[in-house]
């Protein structure tokens, strides 16, 4: 996985508005240094953030986690919030590491895992409405659903087309262009390279996933890789293991690929109730559409 960048000194950063955005709801905001975004509050995805504390195996796998924010009013004011704040104001936001930190031309693609797109407590109506939903899209077939791509120099993929995608469509329309950049801008060993570290980390993911207790619900996947010739020939240069990416270091130079789970609106911690299968049906098929590449 990638190394963790340190957690930035809150005085130091005036907020921004954060420009890659591809999938959610809510407008996320980012520290003006570029390390760390953050994301309108939502009680139950902070909650699980503050229970993946205690699952030392996941968390490299989610976005560093720093607590929470208060903006009042002025939205370069920052004000760190307490329990009892948290639940009074609406101008909460959790602050997490930003995962494109460093990135020079980053290839965006956000992927939703799951069969389910209803919540564990979701009303009968709710449920026929979601169930109803899936049919439509390709998460009922194989528990994968593009949510949003974002590629440097081209106009952003529109939501409802990635949405009309099928089994049989996904791998040609979405996934081939998606990587097709890294072959134009840097080469095709480079193109191969970065489709072999996502199933690698894929995978390492899944292991981790089949031995936590959780229920994730309309959560993604977050794949990022870097279109960059000059990062990747620094990378060849230093010998580094084709296993691991680069580390983020204070002069900016970051990864060059990274792959992790976000957006816990509607995930849950389920002690005792075992793996989610579903999830992990989703990942299965997520890896097989990735290996099916040329």
């Amino acid at each position: 996985m990638v190394d963790k960048v340190e957690k930035p000194q809150r005085s130091d950063s005036a907020i921004k508005s954060f420009t890659h955005q591809v999938a959610g709801h809510g407008k996320i905001l980012r520290a003006q240094d570029d390390r760390m975004v953050f994301k309108p509050l939502n009680e139950r995805e902070h909650q699980f953030y503050e229970g993946a504390i205690d699952h030392p195996l996941f968390r490299p796998f989610i976005p560093d986690y720093y607590g929470t924010l208060q903006l009042n009013g002025n939205a370069d004011e920052r004000v760190a919030t307490d329990n009892q704040a948290r639940k009074s104001s609406a101008d909460l936001y959790i602050c997490l590491e930003n995962l494109l930190y460093g990135f020079e031309n980053p290839c965006i693609m956000d992927v939703k895992l799951g069969v389910r797109l209803y919540d564990i407590d979701a009303t009968p109506e709710k449920i026929a409405k979601m169930k109803a939903k899936a049919k439509e899209r390709t998460v009922s077939q194989i528990g994968v659903m593009i949510g949003g791509i974002s590629l440097p120099g081209r106009p952003a993929y529109e939501h409802k087309w990635l949405y009309k995608l099928t089994t049989d469509t996904i791998t040609p329309d979405a996934l081939v262009p998606y990587f097709a950049v890294a072959e134009e801008s840097v080469g095709a060993e480079y193109r191969r390279f970065v489709i072999d570290q996502f199933i690698a980390e894929i995978k390492e993911y899944r292991e981790v996933v089949k031995k936590s207790e959780t229920r994730m619900v309309g959560s993604s996947l977050l794949l990022v890789y870097d279109a960059s010739t000059k990062k990747y020939a620094t990378f060849l240069a230093g010998n580094k293991s084709p296993s691991a990416s680069s580390t983020i270091s204070e002069d900016g130079d970051g990864a060059l690929f990274d792959v992790r789970a976000i957006d816990f609106a509607h995930s849950h911690w389920v002690r005792g109730q075992g793996a989610d299968e579903e999830y992990l049906f989703g990942l299965d098929n997520l890896i097989q559409l990735l290996s099916g590449l040329p």
